[in-house]
């Protein structure tokens, strides 16, 4: 029994024993694995150029360091840890410590982003698996090589469903960008950079059909060489915390920053290009018959003066014929005056950009230097730009980021455009064919006046307009903001921010004494200031509960005031000619104005994660409008997005790398254009009866005081997903975007001492797909290729009107309303139709589609009709870029599709008879192809003058054309130094590639100007009419780090 009980006690010994051993093994097992070792090593690009600020992160903690300078770091981590790499413009690499201490990475860059970490709304960097809406990141690099005067420009065919439109109005002009189709207001998105909202309204006179200059506006003096990376927020989820102005969108710039490092670092960049014009005239004009009318040459100065605007004369024969100024040349053909008068110009622009610090404190200085000598003779354009970031850790909790922008921009002699009376314009397309535009370089005829070259003054001498009608503009702005962030625990943080946007701008126009159409001559001048403040408060909760819930949330409060004054003055009549002061004029005006608007917010947003796969964000926001009455003054935001990362939550197929759907719904609200006061009712002095002053209502605006925001409703989803380790990637966005109560002017019947009031009354809606491909081909040690696809589609349609109406003019083209021959063309907002449609008068045809002729052989005039969309609602990129060794070659096609366009210029140069098109019947008649009115066809001859001129007077279908396009908008040919070159010297890289932009039309189906030749970035879009010629660059970049 003793025995029998004890073979179990020493059983149950051994086994205790073994426990313990096992035990014990497993936990040295555990501490080796577990054993913390230091990490280090250096991560580079492509070009085996190190990178700064490279976020290495420990996977599955929250622990990680950055890259300092020479991209080198060091973290202490477990030997079998895994480090995540993580750079904005670069894909992410996770890489096994493996047992090794020495990492050294390469990370290869994107082109379009389909990127982890982006820069959402409030500037709150998230990840972005994420978001339940699309969002796309450019980096900034991508728009300083082959750079433009307007940084928006350089997105042109880079991001899907943004479709960004560049007037052909001279450097530093203004852009259009819309998003997902555009509603009842200016359409334009807002931008933020570094957090702070920027004024970007147009600051010239383009958007109307009288013309002006283009002064540019708030993002066109930002320098590229300081964007870190564009975040653009397309849809309304992502824009809902801005408020009111983002209801179209956000544009979030952040600018580069400081990083620690030993020593200064130095950046230089500098690119040098030259500008061309791209003249069509030379293959769209005729150049067969020379100035006359009916056949016939002028036979003396007055004559040719009279005859000036047609090419209607003999046959070229290179006789001499007496020309408008009195001397007799060759009546021979002289082809490319567009191109003999604008010049080439160029741009030359250097930065400098300084770095340093500690891990403490920080900063990045840099300064620009821009000078544009533009196609306009005589025209240009100057700009500064000074640029500080600071970044502060101020004791264990509180951070601190500064960021300050000083610009100084000059502009001389910007471009006139459209039916202003300084046109340069009018005479390089319009001048006979027998004429050159370089033997008008004298500008003033011996009497004094203009030396004009037809008998209407409103034609300039463009020589006359590039030399003796000076105007200029000079703008002091300064952007800046704070940005103070305190951790009150490790989970709850504290910030304030607040930021402002100011700018003087003084400017001055002279027409001179002689001047053709105010011979006495004028001078006008005005300082305008615009400015807004921002500030803003949150307080924010960020934590994991363990792995299954994770919260991210903050609310917070925000008020924007904005103020704009001007100050004008003015004179008539010079007392001594060429003396150009106001003080020198006989009669003299002077102005003031001054506005200012407010809208005060509160806002919120959570953000609730699910085992990280699986997220819900919901965000909330309340504006109170300054414009609107009190009663109905304000409006609540809310939103709601959902994110599924099924490559987290399943077990995918090896060659998945990352797949997540997605699906948001939102509601924006917006004040649209009201600006301030337009809802008072003031009171002025008009004239007087016996000295005294009568009082009179101020304004033609009836007050409604019921007027509210109208509010968009958007719906989106889409799906996201990368294959092969990333190596090809797709986001597809589907969305509807529907304005309700949109607020429009209406006219009320002028018996009530008013003209207008505002409503809300109209209802828009826009669908629409965007598709995003990303691919690396090929990827090998020496040799790289990758690709991107973008597309956007658009459908809108207009769903209501004011007062039940059909519908409403939006533009007109001021063609149809010139002495001098054109036909009306309008832009429509019509129920059932695409927002922007354009109309005009049309052909009669028959049911079998042939032109009706009547008895004078003439076309029938038809009724106004719809003649297209003057809006492309497809829109594509297609990027490319192949690396070899220390060589880089990238280029950027970019094509539009489904617009129209109404060609003013085409228009006019049938009139005058210099199109190509005018020369069939010029020698005996024409007879029009078709039909008269009983059905038999048309054989009655007419007189080719008569025929073409009537149907430019008339006809608006003519000249209504397919505005789509492909263009190679973009090349970029670049040499690095091998890193063995430079790695014992000061430098870092050096840089060296060719750039070109706008390189080459692939296709297009409008004759003489170039598809893209709109002249205004407001509601007039389709509409082209003696612009700037369009303009191609070639240049040399050049970039050194230190």
């Amino acid at each position: 029994m003793q025995l029998q009980h004890s073979i179990p006690s020493v059983l149950f010994r051994k086994i205790r024993q073994a426990g313990l051993f096992l035990a014990l093994l497993l936990s040295f097992s555990s501490v080796l694995l577990a054993q913390q070792v230091q990490l280090s090593g250096t991560v580079t690009n492509e070009k085996n150029e190190p990178l700064p600020g490279v976020s290495v992160a420990i996977k599955g903690t929250v622990n990680g360091v950055l890259t300092n300078v020479d991209g080198k770091f060091k973290v202490t981590a477990a030997a079998n840890a895994t480090l995540v790499f993580s750079l904005i413009g670069y894909e992410t690499k996770q890489v096994p410590a493996a047992g090794q201490t020495n990492l050294d990475v390469k990370l290869h860059e994107q082109l379009t982003q389909l990127s982890d970490v982006v820069v959402t709304a409030m500037g709150i960097k998230k990840e972005n698996k994420v978001l339940g809406y699309a969002i796309t990141q450019v980096k900034g690099e991508s728009m300083t090589k082959a750079r433009e005067t307007n940084v928006m420009w350089g997105l042109q065919g880079k991001v899907a469903g943004v479709n960004i439109t560049k007037p052909v109005t001279g450097a530093g002009g203004s852009s259009r960008v819309i998003m997902r189709g555009g509603d009842f207001g200016s359409g334009q998105p807002l931008y933020v950079i570094d957090g702070v909202p920027m004024r970007t309204e147009n600051r010239g006179s383009i958007d109307n059909m009288y013309g002006g200059s283009d002064a540019g506006d708030g993002i066109s003096s930002i320098n590229p060489d300081d964007i870190e990376t564009v975040n653009v927020l397309k849809g309304n989820t992502a824009a809902a915390l801005y408020g009111a102005r983002a209801s179209n969108g956000v544009i979030v710039i952040t600018t580069k920053k400081g990083t620690s490092r030993k020593g200064i670092g130095v950046e230089i960049n500098s690119t040098y290009s030259i500008e061309s014009a791209i003249d069509y005239t030379a293959k769209d004009y005729q150049y067969v018959y020379g100035i006359g009318t009916y056949g016939n040459k002028p036979t003396s100065a007055a004559e040719a003066l009279a005859d000036g605007r047609g090419s209607w004369g003999a046959k070229l024969d290179g006789s001499s014929v007496i020309q408008g100024d009195g001397v007799s040349r060759p009546y021979s053909a002289r082809k490319n005056n567009v191109k003999h008068f604008y010049k080439d110009g160029s741009t030359f622009t250097n930065s400098v950009a300084l770095t340093g610090g500690t891990e403490t404190l920080n900063f990045r200085f840099s300064f620009a230097d821009m000078d544009n000598k533009d196609i306009m003779p005589n025209s240009g354009l100057h700009r500064n730009n000074f640029t500080l970031n600071t970044n502060a850790k101020l004791g264990k909790n509180l951070t601190a980021t500064i960021n300050a922008q000083y610009i100084r921009e000059k502009a001389k002699n910007r471009p006139q455009l459209n039916d202003y009376t300084s046109n340069a314009a009018v005479a390089a397309w319009l001048m006979p064919t027998n004429y050159d535009i370089r033997d008008w370089q004298t500008t003033r005829n011996p009497s004094g006046g203009e030396n004009l070259w037809t008998t209407n003054n409103y034609w300039a001498n463009p020589y006359f307009v590039a030399y003796e009608t000076p105007s200029g503009n000079k703008d002091d702005r300064f952007i800046g903001s704070a940005d103070l962030k305190y951790d009150i625990t490790e989970h709850l943080y504290a910030r304030v921010l607040t930021g402002t946007d100011f700018t003087y701008r003084n400017s001055f126009s002279v027409w001179p004494s002689g001047v053709g159409f105010y011979p006495n001559g004028s001078i006008s001048q005005s300082t305008v200031y615009r400015g807004e403040f921002n500030g803003q408060g949150m307080v924010g909760y960020n934590r994991a509960f363990n792995k299954t819930w994770s919260l991210n949330a903050f609310v917070g409060g925000n008020t924007m005031k904005r103020k704009y004054t001007s100050v004008s003055s003015s004179g008539d009549k010079f007392i001594v000619p060429g003396f150009y002061a106001i003080g020198n004029t006989t009669t003299k005006n002077g102005g003031y104005n001054l506005s200012e608007t407010q809208i005060n917010s509160a806002f919120g947003s959570a953000e609730i994660g699910f085992h990280n796969y699986l997220y819900l964000s919901l965000t909330g926001r309340n504006d109170w409008f300054s414009t609107l009455d009190p009663a109905n003054n304000n409006i609540f935001y809310p939103s709601v997005g959902a994110s599924f990362v099924l490559s987290d939550a399943f077990t995918l197929p090896s060659w998945v790398s990352f797949a997540k759907v997605r699906g948001s719904w939102a509601q924006t609200g917006s004040d649209v254009d009201i600006s301030a006061y337009q809802l008072n009712l003031p009171f002025g002095f008009n004239n007087s009866i016996n000295g005294i002053p009568l009082g009179t209502i101020g304004s033609g605006t009836v007050p409604n005081a019921k007027l509210h925001p109208q509010v968009t409703t958007t719906y989106e989803g889409g799906i996201e997903a990368r294959f092969l380790d990333g190596r090809a990637g797709i986001d597809l966005a589907v969305y509807s975007r529907q304005v309700t109560d949109a607020i429009l002017n209406s006219p009320v019947s002028n018996t009530s001492g008013y003209t207008n009031t505002f409503r809300n009354a109209a209802a828009i809606g826009n669908t629409g797909v965007e598709l995003l491909l990303t691919g690396t081909p090929i990827r090998k040690d020496n040799f790289q290729w990758q690709t991107s696809y973008n597309m956007g589609y658009n459908k809108s349609n207009v769903k209501a009107l004011i007062d039940g109406k059909t519908s409403m003019v939006l533009a007109q083209n001021r063609s149809g309303l010139w002495g001098d021959g054109g036909v009306p063309s309008y832009s429509y907002a019509a129920v059932g139709q695409p927002y922007g449609i354009l109309e005009g008068t049309t052909y009669t045809r028959d049911a079998q589609g042939r032109i009706v002729y009547d008895d004078k052989g003439l076309p029938v005039v038809g009724a106004i009709a719809k003649l297209g969309n003057g809006i492309a609602p497809l829109t594509m990129g297609l990027s490319n870029s192949f690396t070899y060794g220390s060589w880089n070659l990238d280029f950027l096609l970019d094509a539009k599709f489904g617009g129209k366009i109404f060609s003013g210029t085409t228009n006019l140069a049938w009139y005058q008879g210099l199109s190509k098109e005018t020369l069939p019947g010029r020698d005996g008649g024409i007879i029009g192809d078709g039909v008269t009115a009983d059905g038999k066809a048309n054989t009655v001859k007419v007189n080719a003058q008569d025929y073409y001129q009537f149907i430019a007077n008339n006809i608006t279908e003519q000249f209504v054309y397919d505005a789509s396009f492909i263009k190679l908008r973009q090349i970029v040919l670049g040499y690095s130094l091998p890193k063995r070159f430079i790695k014992n010297s000061a430098f870092q890289s050096v840089s060296l590639s060719f750039v070109a932009r706008n390189l080459l039309t692939l296709y297009k189906k409008v004759p003489v100007v170039d598809p893209e030749s709109a002249y205004t970035t407001g509601g007039g879009q389709g509409f082209e009419m003696l612009g700037l010629p369009a303009v191609r660059s070639f240049g040399l970049n050049l970039g050194v780090k230190f």
